[in-house]
C-alpha cells in the first residue's frame, strides 16, 4: 500500500479497528506481519500504565509469557523507545552495551516465538505521554533498517487517526496556524531541515525553531512528522 493511499484510507475512516486493520496490511506488505501498538506511558493526568497493549497481533502466547517473564519492566526496546526520537531496529538494541545481557535474552525468545526482524517506533505526545509501535515479521527475512523512514510515516499516520477516534478530546477547539507556520510546515513536508527553511524563507534558523515549537503547542504534538501529519489530517496544509 502506497502511503498517500493509507492516509486517504485512514484519513476517511471512522472506525479505530479499521484503521488498525488498514495498518496491519499496509506492515504487511512490507514483510511486517505482526504489530503491537502499545501506551509505554502516561502523563501524570491519565495514571499508570496498566496494560501493555491497546491493538495487537503479536501470537497470544508470546503475550502470556511476556508478562509472566515481568517483561512489562525489563523489556529494553520499551526502555529505549520512552527516551528515543526515531524509529529503530531491535538489531540496534541487541548489539548495544547499555542494557544488561540478561535483559537481552528477550531477543532470542522473540526470535523462536515468531517475532523476527523487529522494529519499534516511539511516539512522544505533548504532556509526557509516550505510546510505541512494535512491529515484526513472522518469517523473517526483511531488512528493517533500509524500512525506518517509511514504517515511521505510517506508524505516526496510525497513531494520529486511531488516538483521535479511540480517545476523543472532550473539549475540541479549532486549531489556527499563522500563514507564517503554514508556509513552514509546507516545507517540513518538503523534508526540509530548519536550516534550508530560514534561507528559503530569509530567517534565522532559531526562528524556525521559534515557529515550530509554538506549532507544537497548538498541534499538540512533540515532533516535524506528526506536526506535519496532524495538519494534513486537519486540512491546514496540503500534500
Amino acid at each position: 500500500m502506497k502511503i498517500s493511499e493509507f492516509i486517504e484510507a485512514t484519513n476517511a475512516s471512522s472506525d479505530p479497528a479499521h484503521v488498525f486493520s488498514l495498518f496491519l496490511l499496509a506492515m504487511a506488505d512490507l514483510g511486517l506481519d505482526r504489530v503491537m501498538y502499545s501506551v509505554l506511558t502516561k502523563s501524570d493526568r491519565n495514571g499508570a500504565v496498566d496494560s501493555p497493549a491497546i491493538m495487537r497481533n503479536y501470537p497470544d502466547d508470546w503475550i502470556r509469557y511476556y508478562v509472566a517473564k515481568g517483561y512489562v519492566e525489563t523489556d529494553p526496546v520499551r526502555r529505549m523507545c520512552i527516551v528515543a526520537r526515531r524509529p529503530f531496529a531491535w538489531s540496534e538494541v541487541e548489539a548495544s552495551e547499555y542494557f544488561p545481557k540478561k535483559n537481552l535474552r528477550i531477543f532470542p525468545e522473540a526470535h523462536e516465538a515468531g517475532l523476527k526482524d523487529g522494529v519499534a517506533v516511539p511516539l512522544h505526545g505533548p504532556c509526557g505521554e509516550v505510546m510505541g509501535v512494535g512491529l515484526a515479521s513472522s518469517t523473517g527475512g526483511v531488512e528493517p533498517l533500509k524500512l525506518l523512514n517509511k514504517i515511521n510515516i505510517f506508524a505516526v499516520q496510525f497513531h494520529t487517526i486511531y488516538s483521535s477516534l479511540s480517545l476523543p478530546e472532550e473539549r475540541p477547539t479549532p486549531i489556527h496556524l499563522t500563514e507564517r507556520e503554514k508556509e513552514i510546515l509546507q516545507w517540513c513536508l518538503a523534508g526540509k531541515s530548519n536550516w534550508v527553511i530560514g534561507e528559503i524563507l530569509g530567517l534565522a534558523e532559531r526562528t524556525v525553531e521559534w515557529h515550530l515549537t509554538n506549532i507544537f503547542t497548538k498541534l499538540g504534538t512533540a515532533t516535524r512528522l506528526a506536526a506535519v501529519v496532524k495538519a494534513l489530517h486537519l486540512g491546514l496544509i496540503s500534500a
